[in-house]
């Protein structure tokens, strides 16, 4: 519990904040847990990774951690040096898992707090067995097989085993893991998913012939997990966790129905009235052709909502769509409710996901944007502030630009 001035204070906060909402994440806690529960159940016991990269898909990476922790993950999967370094400043015991790239003068600082690295050439894990030597610990790495994608990993070549070996003799280094990632899992065609796995298995197969012990292996990501059953000893999973799809083709064959975790709102700030001929936004590129009642919401591109939903998108307030007039603005976007009965100044405009009654789906917003979920989800930045619900109950605000405390706790 934060200890505030009064619990006067911490309302009125709330208030401020809901005031001028931009942001919301529903039944958060309930569904995030019955997300993790299904998953873990599908996966025949294999470990569950949650991949917390990017401020956890934007929800907050030390919320969901602190909470998912209780819960009995087993893995955080991060991007970076700094989302790992993040968890642990905040006393996530759990293991973590650098994903990508980290300069070689910070090796010594994450061997020393514990954080296991991917490594995918062997110059790097050379310079790891050094650095680790130097400093009398050992490195806890996972290495990454490419099999397919072409971005991070070891090729499967005539070299890759004198590589394992050089790697297994290494007194400062523990080979925690090997895992590669699956580029396609979540389309219709499963000819190249079966590949990457073919090629994955080969290299098991070289572990196997020079009596190398098997580390924990990894492929499956949300597509792979949700669709595949290639579980081996851990599945990475991230957007599913959130209650989103990595496709619609998963969507609707996974068989598994994912909660709403996240929705995003907005607040309806002014209401006027253009006529015939009146021009809306930057460019001047709506024009009225009849008189239409315009209201402004308080959401714009700095906040991560689609520029590319510019005169085609639309929000839903009222249980209505409101179509997008003109040109997405930076903290601003206008929108046509001459068809939407009693709209007020403080009323709640639906972005996507599910509020109250209404609901709006992320993937038709996608499409219209010409991006993906992820896409979607990750743009919502620092200027908006997530809302934690517990059924219906806010149980914690955090406001990344507070000049106070950047999270309030009830």
């Amino acid at each position: 519990m934060v200890i505030m001035n009064s619990l006067r204070t911490v309302l009125n906060n709330i208030i401020n904040l809901l005031r001028n909402f931009r942001g919301y994440i529903s039944r958060f806690f309930i569904g995030i847990k019955n997300n993790f529960l299904k998953i873990k159940e599908k996966c025949n016991g294999a470990k569950v990774g949650i991949v917390l990269k990017a401020n956890a898909y934007g929800l907050g990476a030390c919320t969901v951690a602190e909470f998912l922790q209780k819960q009995g993950a087993d893995y955080f999967c991060v991007a970076n040096f700094s989302e790992a370094m993040e968890l642990r400043k905040k006393k996530i015991k759990l293991p973590i898992l650098i994903l990508g790239y980290v300069p070689n003068a910070l090796f010594e600082k994450l061997i020393k707090n514990n954080v296991d690295l991917t490594v995918y050439n062997i110059e790097m894990i050379r310079e790891l067995n050094e650095i680790s030597a130097k400093c009398r610990k050992k490195c806890k790495i996972h290495i990454k097989i490419d099999t397919g994608m072409n971005r991070l990993g070891f090729l499967i070549d005539d070299k890759l085993k004198d590589y394992l070996k050089e790697i297994y003799s290494m007194k400062h280094i523990i080979v925690k893991g090997m895992f590669s990632h699956l580029c396609v899992s979540d389309i219709d065609d499963f000819s190249f998913t079966k590949l990457q796995v073919e090629r994955f298995e080969k290299v098991k197969h070289i572990l196997e012939e020079e009596n190398l012990k098997i580390p924990m292996l990894h492929i499956a990501n949300d597509g792979g997990a949700l669709l595949h059953d290639y579980y081996y000893d851990m599945v990475r999973v991230g957007i599913g966790i959130y209650g989103h799809y990595p496709s619609e083709y998963v969507k609707d064959n996974s068989k598994m129905k994912m909660d709403t975790v996240v929705s995003f709102v907005s607040t309806v700030s002014n209401i006027k009235y253009i006529h015939k001929g009146d021009t809306v936004g930057y460019g001047r590129t709506f024009c009225a052709d009849r008189t239409i009642k315009v209201a402004t919401i308080s959401i714009g591109y700095a906040d991560g909502y689609p520029y590319e939903l510019s005169n085609k998108g639309y929000v839903m307030i009222n249980n209505k769509k409101a179509k997008i007039l003109g040109k997405v603005c930076m903290d601003q976007t206008m929108i046509d409710i001459s068809d939407i009965d009693d709209v007020k100044i403080g009323d709640t405009a639906l972005l996507y996901g599910e509020y109250k009654d209404m609901k709006l789906d992320i993937f038709e917003i996608a499409k219209i944007a010409n991006t993906n979920v992820y896409d979607l989800i990750c743009r919502i930045n620092m200027r908006i502030p997530r809302v934690y619900l517990e059924g219906n109950k806010v149980v914690r605000v955090v406001d990344y630009l507070s000049t106070e405390k950047n999270y309030y706790e009830l």
